[in-house]
């Protein structure tokens, strides 16, 4: 094999750490597409058979089953339209929204109204909805979970299969008084497997169909369930508008009677509490506010004649004439006897120029004024009297209607109380009164509705007898069973991928554990009778098998030109892996490469080395590290190989104590300085702490990976455990592998192109 792909990374670096490695664990699962086919290749005879069952039964279905018509008729939904009345405070429409939409579906698909339109159309004594009544309803121990051809198939398998699979379970005995109820709940399952309703979104669709052998028998159905959907509609609407109706004319005569009652009980309080005024205001009121007005009256009337008269008696004290006194100067007596003055005067002042102060006419007129001035006197002091009465008279009006208000103003109080009952009275009276009317207004509303009642759907296009069947043919049902059997396939095989733990690739090897392998070497099938693999590759040295074990000590070589490894440990993570195999083999070959090579067997539990070169063993490391024997009479050399080689023949008790003692550090050392390469062959990780000690020993550590067999998990639980020894790791070696099938996983690998370089070996 090319010793360039088969190289190691040497010693891990930040990718070799765990979290380079945990950066591919994220992907390791994932498969490319070149994995996919090839897993799908090698996987081809199992997917091949289940694409011939597959498509096989469903052509077998396809034939088998019955020519079927799906009839449609759509309907159409009419979500709140405005109406001359109030339709929807009576009876509520549809919205228009998706829940309001989605439950007439549910409405028209509900049990019961299957039922309701199967009784219509007699479809219970249908043999094609009634089981009883089918002919080909045979009786049998089993109930179908799956029907049509389907069934047909299931019935050719086992019955405890069948079962257990949960495509069938077996029939419970009938009484005979439950037969009828339960083949009425047969039929309505029938057809309602055939019956389908859905909307055409966007729109206010509803498209309503129904699959049927009979093409006019399915249009019919179609259409009959339509009708009584818009039919129930419009019925349910109309009943329950008449028992708004009916209800609304009864609660109308109760709130008569209470708007009655609360009126009557309003006047009969008003007559009661004198509340007579159309403003509500009582007697005592407006006789409160009557004599309030004349008290104010009669007071100021009163400060004004006292005024008056007191002026009067000021002036009348001060020795003052009362002539200008404005109740003497506004008095028609006054005035009379002023004029009558005026006039005697102007005729004495004639009289005077006429015949002069001594004439007897002008002493007549002198007696004449002077009686004159006695009837003003008299009339000033009559009018000064009378100020006074007028005080009087005022001053016990004032009393008197004082008196009247403060009697007034008691019955103010109970009137107050009066008041308030009657508002209360009164809008109990407005509440009960506007109660009514609206209830009179719906009633009105109602009664009127009833004339413009319409279902919230409309039947927008009757279903047809269709032409073709709605069923696919055999040729269809094949199409699809070779699909469907072929992605079955297809999962099945990933999923047996899946399940499948074993390490196959480099690339699965890089992902899990961040280093690359440094060889893929191959079974060998082909060996004589009795001959192991290091026996092989003496006897071919240019075959495939040498040149991966050639490949794996040029890598070592190669991973530190100036310092190449002479003590190299091989372990596992298992047994049976085929590190002893390996081991050998790479020692011979080194051997064969004309270098001086021991190889030391450190499995003190479970020896193999002289077993794989197939010699006798009188004493080994165990009898010189106790002292028995010397190290000239253990080591023994194998002439087949050319290689010196250090068995186990006595078991110890304590293999680590022996594994981390300072004599076997002196003997590895001292091998170290005698050979050119030293091979140590060590238990695996997984069964026993002894190569984790015996690692300390090595300048490198080979790690074996039986191919396809190892599990993931075993691999990198010793992977991370010989890491922790601190011991640089020379690389995977994958041993035991198929070549053939490894080229068939298309993984991109040395091992995928053997087929292509195999006539450059001689096997």
């Amino acid at each position: 094999m090319n010793a360039n792909n088969m190289q190691s990374r040497g010693d891990l670096g930040p990718r070799g750490k765990r979290g380079a490695a945990a950066s591919a664990d994220h992907d390791q699962d994932s498969i490319d597409l070149g994995e996919l086919l090839a897993i799908l290749w090698r996987r081809k005879w199992l997917i091949a058979a289940f694409v011939v069952v597959g498509t096989t039964v469903a052509t077998l279905a396809g034939t088998q089953m019955e020519k079927r018509y799906t009839a449609t008729a759509a309907l159409m939904l009419e979500p709140l339209n405005e109406q001359v009345v109030n339709l929807q405070q009576v009876v509520a429409g549809l919205t228009g929204d998706a829940p309001a939409l989605a439950t007439q579906v549910r409405l028209l698909t509900a049990r019961d109204q299957i039922a309701r339109v199967m009784d219509d159309m007699n479809l219970f004594q249908d043999p094609e909805f009634n089981p009883a009544l089918d002919p080909a309803n045979q009786p049998g121990n089993l109930d179908y979970a799956i029907g049509g051809p389907i069934e047909m198939v299931l019935e050719m398998l086992p019955e405890n299969l069948v079962i257990a699979t949960g495509l069938a379970k077996e029939k419970l005995p009938v009484l005979a008084t439950e037969a009828p109820a339960l083949n009425r709940q047969a039929a309505v399952d029938r057809f309602a497997r055939n019956f389908e309703v859905r909307l055409d979104d966007p729109s206010y669709v509803m498209l309503v169909s129904f699959t049927s052998p009979d093409p006019q028998k399915a249009a019919d159905i179609a259409n009959r369930v339509t009708q009584i959907y818009v039919e129930d509609q419009i019925n349910s609407k109309s009943a329950e508008t008449t028992k708004a109706a009916d209800w609304l004319d009864d609660r109308l005569a109760a709130l008569r009677s209470e708007v009655e009652a609360a009126e009557r009980e309003v006047e009969k309080f008003r007559a009661e509490n004198d509340i007579v005024s159309t403003r509500d205001i009582t007697l005592n009121d407006q006789q409160l506010a009557d004599l309030n007005q004349q008290l104010i009256e009669s007071r100021a009337e009163l400060a004004a004649a006292q005024a008056t008269l007191r002026l009067a008696r000021d002036m009348r004290g001060g020795g003052a004439g009362l002539d200008t006194m404005a109740e003497v100067l506004n008095s028609p007596v006054i005035i009379a006897l002023r004029g009558q003055e005026t006039d005697l005067l102007r005729r004495e002042n004639e009289l005077k120029q006429q015949f002069g102060p001594r004439h007897p006419m002008i002493q007549q007129i002198a007696t004449e004024k002077q009686q004159l001035y006695s009837k003003i006197s008299a009339e000033v002091g009559r009018i000064a009297a009378n100020l006074g009465n007028q005080v009087e008279v005022i001053a016990t009006r004032v009393a008197t209607l004082e008196s009247e208000l403060d009697k007034a103003k008691g019955t103010t109080v109970k009137d107050r109380d009066a008041e308030i009952r009657l508002r209360e009275l009164e809008r109990q009276a407005e509440a009960s009164r506007a109660l009514y009317e609206q209830f009179l207004q719906r009633s009105k509303e109602t009664r009127e509705q009833q004339q413009l009642i319409e279902a919230d759907a409309k039947i927008l296009s009757v279903a047809a007898p269709p032409e073709r069947p709605s069923t696919a043919g055999p040729r269809l049902f094949g199409a699809v069973g070779f699909a469907g059997s072929l992605v079955l396939g297809s999962l099945l095989s990933l999923l047996l991928e899946r399940r499948d733990q074993g390490l196959r690739s480099s690339r699965q090897i890089e992902r899990l554990l961040g280093q690359q392998p440094l060889s893929l070497v191959p079974r060998l099938d082909r060996l004589r009778r009795n001959q192991k693999p290091h026996q092989y590759l003496v006897a071919k040295p240019l075959s495939a098998y040498t040149e991966a074990i050639r490949s794996v000590l040029t890598t070592l070589k190669l991973s530190s030109i100036d310092n190449p490894p002479k003590v190299i440990l091989v372990t596992s993570s298992l047994p049976q892996e085929g590190k002893s195999t390996f081991v050998t083999s790479l020692a011979t070959f080194a051997a064969r490469s004309q270098k001086k090579v021991i190889l030391v067997d450190l499995d003190l539990r479970h020896p193999s080395v002289a077993r794989e070169l197939g010699r006798p063993v009188a004493a080994g490391i165990v009898e010189f590290m106790v002292g028995d024997r010397t190290l000239d009479e253990v080591v023994q050399h194998d002439p087949a190989t050319g290689l010196d080689f250090l068995p186990v023949k006595r078991q110890t008790a304590n293999p680590t104590d022996l594994l981390d003692s300072q004599k076997m550090r002196l003997l590895i050392e001292t091998l170290r300085q005698t050979y050119d390469y030293v091979f140590l062959d060590c238990a695996p990780v997984m069964s026993v702490t002894d190569s984790r000690v015996a690692a300390l020993l090595a300048d490198r550590v080979v790690f074996c990976v039986r191919w396809s067999k190892t599990p993931k998990d075993a691999v990198s639980l010793a992977f991370d455990t010989v890491r922790q020894t601190n011991v640089p790791i020379g690389g995977i070696v994958v041993t035991q592998v198929d070549v053939k099938k490894h080229a068939q996983y298309g993984y991109g690998d040395v091992a995928q192109y053997y087929g292509k370089y195999q006539d450059y070996y001689v096997n």
